[in-house]
């Protein structure tokens, strides 16, 4: 009697378990969408600054193909070529909920939002803070073609 007392509930924990942890790779963090994973070419970064809705600040990098690229790797990497493959760096990544994290992780890490059309993608990160009682806005906006 106490044996199938304790079925059910050994039999539904075990079914918790194997849902809760679906979906994570080896090292417990969330695997990128496949969309994402492979070599891209960065066609431009643009970073806005605005104070109050009025824009502040606007810089824009663009890129000759090549020039620069992101690596996204099945294994959560970033690998950054940048100067036609004078300087890389790796970082790691992940995605929570449809968002995307890049560098070390942190209490107040801001994700990307990512975004797909046909052979592009745009990852935007948005953060918001107060200077002087006004609200600062700042986005950052890459522009990834395969």
């Amino acid at each position: 009697m106490l044996i199938r007392n304790l079925t059910l509930p050994l039999i539904l924990l075990m079914c918790l378990l194997s849902v809760s942890c679906k979906g994570k790779d080896e090292s417990g963090q969330n695997p990128l969408d496949d969309r994402l994973l492979g070599k891209w070419n960065v066609i431009s970064k643009t970073d806005t600054e605005k104070i109050a809705n009025q824009e502040t600040e606007r810089e824009q990098e663009r890129y000759d193909r090549g020039e620069k690229t992101y690596e996204f790797t099945e294994n959560n990497k970033l690998i950054i070529v940048d100067g036609q493959g004078q300087h890389q760096v790796t970082l790691p990544v992940w995605m929570d909920g449809g968002k995307l994290f890049i560098g070390q992780d942190h209490p107040n890490k801001v994700p990307y939002t990512v975004s797909f059309s046909g052979n592009s993608t745009i990852l935007v990160k948005v953060e918001e803070d107060k200077k002087d009682g006004l609200v600062v806005t700042k986005m950052e906006e890459v522009v990834l073609e395969r």
